[in-house]
């Protein structure tokens, strides 16, 4: 056998069977012992040349995987743990472990964690804490150097720790080496392990620290992009921030130029609710002090106006109900009426910038509010002389009068109620403007008289307005406020009646010891009519037996005689049909017809009193007349 032999072996990959073969029959041919330890010689040589020829490939194929990795890396990865468990994966199969793994540093909770795993068979290593100086990866946390054990659980030089001994049985691991990752410090552990005893070589040890190289700079990478990605994301979110903000502060000057100009070119409340609504959208209407619309956004419902007025009446800010926003219109001390508003969404999603709007509206209503009401001041005077001259009963001026009111905006002939507002001596200093503000809001008069204040006002109801009013004066003037009211009237010759009637029932709340509350002459009864100073009987008579004289002057019927002989005879059937000579029959059907006429209730305790009354009353006042 030729020298070329063994050559040729090596060049055609020939595995190591095949050289020992060659030699066999090379020594068998030999012509002398010198050939034959030549031989031997050469195939050593050769084995030997082998040998470091299959190291080399090795080399050559971890510095490819190496590159390949590198390669790899230097892609943009979002996801941290593919990219550890890729290195990992490599990091295998080169070294040709059974198990190959990644733990990452807790320094706060001084344990190293394990991250990704390549090559196991169950999932105890999930969620595994390796305290620092325990095992193989505590110990390569702690020092920052290398270890390798050809046999765990026999290694005396390791401090063993529970769980981590149970997560290697669960594995079957035995012989482990473990490298660091570091940068400035150790941040973590890269792995390998074999299920058979054994240890690691120089080479592969090399070979898992040019991984854990690796595994290092990924981390720092996928770090460095995180870090970038927050930064990114918190200039995004500051930039919306600062946009937003933009948009708003914009929003709020256009507002405000908007206001403004509706302020200085003498407009009024419904061009501010117009124009706010349509920042806003929903509903914005703007009430009084006795929560009757003034202005509201186009198209919105009566019902909706009538939910809001009950929002208005409930709540002085804030939110009523969890669906109203209301705002109070105020100057100084004063509240001139409230601004309410049902946003498109619910109460609790309002931002910041729509009360900010609702409340810049607010502000511009109130001053355009108080326009109003100082120009009203103003011709509060000669709407006062004007009341006090229909208030003097003097027929003939009142067709010079009816001219005079026209001219100030006043119609006299609508239906008015008449209120006459008591509040004690030391409170009276801003009884006038007080009174005269609340009548012009109402589109009516006021004036003083006796210390009392005087208000007719368009109304269909006096007990309402009357409630109302007493409401609204008690709230500005800090006090108590005993009101009598009397009405509707239509005509300017009933207003002294009127007045007298409402006059009378303020009175006798006071001589009840009801002061600061409200009531008609209907609510007082036969108790308004004693205890006023001038209360009428025949209008008393006319309220409470009023369907009943009607209906005998219109159908000549006895009703009024049988109603009168009934209370006479003590309310007894019989003793009254003997007294008008009829049969009790009718007597039952006459008062079934005065129960028509008074209602249900005529004969009650509490109505008794008040017919029996207007009975002596009419039965008197015909007398008189005889």
């Amino acid at each position: 056998m030729k020298t070329r032999s063994f050559l040729r072996l090596l060049v055609d990959g020939a595995p190591l069977p095949l050289y020992d073969e060659v030699l066999r029959d090379a020594v068998a041919d030999a012509a002398s012992p010198a050939e034959a330890e030549n031989l031997q010689a050469e195939h050593t040589l050769a084995l030997h040349l082998r040998d470091t020829l299959e190291k080399q490939r090795a080399r050559h194929e971890q510095q490819r995987a190496l590159v390949e990795c590198a390669k790899e890396l230097a892609e943009d990865r979002s996801d941290p743990d593919a990219i550890l468990t890729l290195i990992v994966g490599q990091a295998q199969r080169l070294l040709g472990c059974d198990m190959a793994y990644l733990s990452l540093n807790d320094d706060e909770g001084g344990a190293t964690c394990m991250r990704v795993m390549v090559g196991a068979t169950s999932s105890a290593w999930k969620d595994v804490r390796i305290p620092f100086g325990t095992g193989v990866g505590g110990r390569v946390a702690a020092t920052g150097t290398p270890f390798s054990t050809p046999d765990y659980f026999k290694d005396e030089r390791l401090t063993h720790d529970p769980a981590v001994d149970a997560s290697v049985k669960a594995e079957r691991q035995v012989s482990i080496v473990g490298v660091p990752l570091r940068n400035s410090a150790v941040i973590g552990v890269l792995f390998a392990s074999n299920r058979t005893a054994g240890p690691f070589s120089h080479d592969a040890i090399a070979l898992l620290g040019s991984f854990a190289a690796l595994a290092t700079s990924a981390i720092e990478q996928a770090r460095s992009r995180h870090d970038r990605e927050q930064t990114l994301e918190a200039l995004r979110h500051t930039n919306q921030t600062l946009r937003r903000r933009t948009a708003e502060q914009e929003r709020a000057v256009a507002v405000h130029d908007q206001s403004m100009d509706i302020v200085l070119r003498g407009g009024g409340v419904q061009e501010v609710v117009t124009a706010a609504g349509e920042r806003l959208g929903g509903a914005l209407a703007i009430f009084d002090e006795f929560e009757t619309p003034v202005a509201w956004t186009p198209g919105t419902s009566e019902e909706v106006l009538k939910a809001m007025s009950a929002a208005a009446a409930g709540s002085a800010g804030g939110v009523h109900d969890g669906t109203y926003w209301v705002t109070g219109l105020v100057a100084g001390t004063e509240t001139l009426g409230t601004l309410a508003w049902a946003p498109p969404t619910t109460p609790g999603q309002v931002g910041d910038p729509d009360r900010r709007l609702l409340e810049r509206a607010a502000v511009v209503a109130s001053l355009l509010q108080l326009f109003r009401r100082n120009l009203a001041a103003a011709e509060a005077r000669v709407r006062g002389e004007l009341l006090d001259d229909l208030l003097t009963p003097n027929p003939r001026t009142y067709s010079s009068l009816a001219e005079r009111a026209l001219r100030i905006g006043y119609q006299p002939h609508k239906r008015h109620a008449v209120v006459v507002a008591h509040i004690r001596a030391e409170n009276r200093q801003s009884l006038a403007s007080v009174a005269s503000d609340l009548a012009a809001a109402r589109g009516g008069l006021s004036t003083v008289r006796d210390d009392r204040a005087v208000l007719v006002i368009p109304s269909d109801d006096p007990s309402l307005t009357g409630r109302r009013t007493a409401r609204s004066m008690t709230k500005r003037l800090g006090a108590p406020v005993t009101v009598g009211a009397a009405g509707p009237v239509d005509d300017p010759a009933d207003l002294p009646a009127a007045y007298r009637e409402a006059l009378a029932c303020a009175h006798a709340l006071l001589r009840l010891d009801r002061a600061g509350t409200v009531a008609t002459a209907t609510d007082l009864g036969y108790t308004g009519l004693l205890l006023g100073d001038s209360a009428s009987a025949v209008a008393f008579v006319a309220r409470t037996l009023g369907p009943v004289m009607q209906h005998d002057e219109e159908r000549s019927t006895m009703l009024m005689e049988t109603l009168d002989t009934y209370f006479t005879t003590g309310q007894s059937l019989v003793a009254s049909a003997k007294r008008l000579h009829i049969h009790p029959n009718t007597v039952t059907q006459r008062l079934d017809r005065v129960k028509r006429l008074l209602g249900v209730d005529w004969n009650s305790p509490d109505h008794t009193l008040e017919v029996q009354l207007a009975l002596r009353l009419h039965r008197l006042s015909r007398e008189l007349e005889d």
